[in-house]
C-alpha cells in the first residue's frame, strides 16, 4: 500500500512538471450585426469572423517549444460553419519555434500576403468597410508549411510553400478540355472557371520593419492551382499622437484561362489610403480605396480598363478591454455594372462573361457587437 501511494505521489509530480511546461490557450471571438446595402434588404452579418480556437505551446528546453494550433470559424447567426466540408477553416496546423531561429508552423496556415496587407487596412479587411481585395486572395492556405524569422531589431521574414492538388475537378465539376470553346463549363461558378485545368505548388515570401511608429512590409505571392497567378505588394504607415497613416500598392495577375472567346484572365491594380485615429474609449477608422481591372474581355467587346472609388467611415467604441460596438458607412462608385459585378464576385453569365451587378454604386452601412474571449 505504502508503495502505491508512494507511486501514485511521483506520478502526481511528474504530472504537475509537465504540466507547468505546457500552455493551452482558449480563444475566441463573437460578432454579429445588421448590415444594409441600397439594392438589397437588410441582414444580420459579422464584420469580424467568428471563431473559437485552441493554441498551446509545450516547452523542449533551451528556448526549444512545439506549437499547435486549432480554429473552428462559423456563422454566429445560425451556427453553421463558415466553410462547408472543413472542421477547423480557421487554422489547423503543428510546429517548432526556437528563440534564436524562429517558428516553422505545417498544415493549415494564415496567406502571407494576406495576412501582413491586411494589417494597413484600417478595416482589417473585414465587413462593408475592407478594401478592395483582388480574386487572387486567400485567407488561410491548405498543405503548407510555413516559416517566420524572429525579430531582428524591427526587421522580419516570412517564406511558405504549398503543394498544389489537381484542380480539374473542382467542387464535383469535371473540366472538359475537348468541349466546345464557345461554351462555359457546365455549372460554371467562379471557383470552377478560375481554376479550371490549374495545377501548380504555390509559394510566398514577406519581408517587413515594424519598429516604433514605422512599419514597412512587401509580398510576393502565388497561390496553390492558380495556373501561376501570383500577387505582389509594397506599403506602410506612419503612427504620430492618437493617429496612423497608411499606403498601401498591389498588383494581381490571374491567368485564370483563355478559350475562344472566353477570358476571365486579369490585371488588377489597388491602391489604399488609410486613416486610424484614437478618440477617448473608441477610435476613428477612414479609407480611400481605388481598383483598377484590366485585360477583361467584357461582354460589350470593350478589353480597356475599368475602375472603382470606394470609401469607408467607421467608429469603434470600446465598452471594455474585450467588448466594443460599431458602426461603418461605406461607398463604392464602379464604372459601370459589369466592374461591379467583378469586384462583387457575381462569377459568370451563360455566355462565360463577367456577370453584371444591378447597379453601379453601392453604399453599405453596418452596425453591430464584438466579444472577444
Amino acid at each position: 500500500m505504502k508503495k502505491t501511494l508512494i507511486a501514485l505521489a511521483i506520478m502526481g509530480a511528474a504530472a504537475g512538471v509537465a504540466n507547468a511546461q505546457s500552455n493551452v490557450v482558449i480563444y475566441g471571438v463573437v460578432d454579429t450585426g445588421f448590415i444594409k446595402e441600397n439594392g438589397s434588404d437588410t441582414r444580420m452579418g459579422s464584420n469580424i469572423d467568428n471563431r473559437i480556437g485552441f493554441r498551446g505551446t509545450e516547452d523542449l528546453g533551451s528556448g526549444q517549444k512545439a506549437t499547435f494550433e486549432l480554429e473552428r470559424r462559423f456563422n454566429l447567426n445560425d451556427g453553421t460553419l463558415a466553410q462547408e466540408g472543413k472542421d477547423w477553416d480557421g487554422a489547423a496546423n503543428v510546429g517548432l519555434k526556437g528563440d534564436n531561429w524562429g517558428a516553422i508552423r505545417l498544415g493549415r496556415v494564415n496567406e502571407l500576403t494576406t495576412e501582413t496587407l491586411r494589417t494597413l487596412d484600417p478595416f482589417y479587411q473585414y465587413g462593408v468597410g475592407s478594401m478592395l481585395l483582388s480574386t487572387q486572395r486567400s485567407a488561410r492556405i491548405d498543405n503548407t508549411i510555413r516559416y517566420d524569422s524572429p525579430d531582428w531589431m524591427g526587421f522580419k521574414f516570412g517564406a511558405s510553400y504549398s503543394l498544389g492538388e489537381n484542380m480539374k475537378h473542382v467542387t464535383g465539376v469535371a473540366y472538359d478540355p475537348n468541349r466546345d470553346p464557345g461554351q462555359p463549363q457546365p455549372d460554371a461558378t467562379p471557383a470552377n472557371v478560375k481554376y479550371a485545368g490549374a495545377d501548380n505548388d504555390g509559394y510566398a515570401v514577406m519581408l517587413g520593419y515594424d519598429n516604433g511608429p514605422l512599419t514597412l512590409l512587401g509580398n510576393w505571392s502565388r497561390l496553390a492551382d492558380s495556373n501561376k497567378s501570383y500577387v505582389w505588394n509594397l506599403g506602410g504607415a506612419y503612427a504620430f499622437g492618437p493617429a496612423r497613416i497608411s499606403l498601401a500598392y498591389e498588383q494581381t495577375r490571374d491567368k485564370g484561362w483563355k478559350e475562344g472567346e472566353i477570358s476571365i484572365r486579369s490585371k488588377q491594380q489597388t491602391w489604399l489610403l488609410g486613416l486610424e485615429w484614437l478618440m477617448g474609449p473608441g477610435r476613428l477608422n477612414a479609407s480611400f480605396n481605388y481598383g483598377r481591372v484590366k485585360d477583361v474581355e467584357w461582354s460589350n467587346n470593350d478589353s480597356g480598363h475599368k475602375d472603382v472609388k470606394k470609401y469607408a467611415l467607421g467608429y469603434t467604441y470600446d465598452l471594455s478591454k474585450r467588448t466594443s460596438i460599431y458602426g461603418i458607412v461605406a461607398y463604392s462608385d464602379y464604372d459601370d455594372d459589369q466592374i461591379a459585378g467583378f469586384y462583387r464576385g457575381e462569377g459568370l453569365n451563360n455566355n462565360g462573361d463577367p456577370a453584371s451587378y444591378n447597379r453601379d454604386s453601392v453604399t453599405g452601412v453596418q452596425i453591430g457587437i464584438t466579444h472577444k474571449f
